[in-house]
């Protein structure tokens, strides 16, 4: 136990100190005591993209018709100390026939599609973990294109993408990095969306009937250069479950998936897959990427589904990170049954 002070001990304590405080009185003002924290400052970043262009078909009925994939997406972010939030809204345009039938290619402008994807807030420890809930991408699907460095037309996984309204917990920082996912099930649809873009906007249905599900990853990089991915998702409601394992060196990456009932995305079967890609930095700001992609579909009614194509195209970056072009173009091979006639794609994207 601590002695008591005298009297005079504390009065001499008080003079020394308060002749310290003068003396020092420059040095002070620049510094904070222990046990008053530092304030702190909100920051608010306000970003987004805009892209102008879309596909040509190369051969079929389409041939030399143009398919329009002209959108925009813009967001506000706000990170307060350990606090962060976002509002992002993404759409894009709806070509539209004569006869009003959306996404006719070939034809103009009927509407716009869009809405609000990302709105969520979030806390980040001293460690680096962050706690998110709200509206936001699955942990699969911010590493939907994890490996794939293709322009466009690279394979879609059947992960879980945006929820509705979700729980994510993740760790970005080190050799070891993890995020998961948790979403109940979903009967939100464009009827009780806040914002409608008319006829043509259905962009609120795709999280109508939707499956609970949890979804996550891991990586981890066993050396400079070289990093292993698992991830997974498991669906309630006899959903299925997904499986995913990806490596990638330096330029080069691969990936297998296997899904037990891809039911939960757009058709009921199951379905297994694998993508090689890689891409080599031409000069500065130009990027060359190729894949081959494939995947076999099995269905519940005992149809059968192979797709197998390369994509292959450039992107080229410039304006200090402000402007990009890029082309892609995919071509079937192989047993291909889905893929059809070959396509390109062209398109100039904005950033801000």
């Amino acid at each position: 136990m601590k002695s008591s002070f005298t009297k005079t001990t504390l009065i001499t304590s008080c003079i020394l100190a308060a002749l310290s405080t003068t003396t020092h009185a420059e040095e002070s003002a620049a510094n904070h005591s222990d046990t008053q924290p530092p304030k702190t400052k909100s920051l608010f970043n306000f970003y987004g993209e805009l892209g102008l262009g879309g596909h040509v078909a190369l051969e079929g009925d389409d041939k030399g018709r143009y398919s329009d994939g002209t959108y925009i997406e813009a967001g506000l972010a706000i990170d307060n100390g350990k606090w962060f939030g976002l509002a992002y809204m993404e759409g894009w345009t709806v070509q539209a026939d004569d006869e009003g039938n959306a996404w006719a290619t070939g034809h103009g402008w009927g509407g716009f599609e869009g809405g609000f994807n990302r709105f969520y807030a979030g806390y980040r420890t001293d460690g680096k973990t962050e706690f998110m809930i709200g509206r936001m991408d699955s942990s699969l699907d911010d590493v939907q294109w994890w490996g794939d460095p293709t322009v466009e037309y690279g394979y879609a996984i059947s992960n879980t993408r945006d929820v509705n309204v979700g729980v994510k917990i993740r760790n970005l920082e080190g050799k070891l990095r993890y995020s998961v996912a948790f979403a109940p099930e979903s009967d939100f649809s464009e009827d009780d969306a806040l914002i409608h873009f008319g006829k043509y906007d259905s962009f609120a249905d795709q999280w109508k009937d939707k499956n609970a599900m949890v979804n996550g990853y891991l990586q981890y990089d066993l050396t400079d250069g070289l990093t292993l991915m698992g991830g997974g998702e498991v669906r309630n409601n006899d959903g299925g479950e997904l499986l995913l394992l990806g490596v990638e060196y330096k330029n080069v990456a691969a990936r297998v998936w296997h899904d037990t009932d891809k039911g939960n995305q757009e058709s009921f079967g199951s379905e297994s897959g694998f993508q090689t890609s890689a891409w080599y930095e031409a000069a500065q700001g130009v990027y060359l990427s190729a894949a081959y992609n494939y995947a076999n579909f099995d269905g519940d009614n005992g149809d059968k589904e192979i797709t197998s194509y390369i994509n292959a195209g450039v992107w080229y970056e410039y304006g200090n990170g402000a402007f990009a072009t890029a082309f892609d173009s995919r071509f079937g091979v192989g047993s291909d049954t889905e893929i059809g006639d070959a396509q390109v794609f062209a398109m100039q994207y904005f950033y801000w």
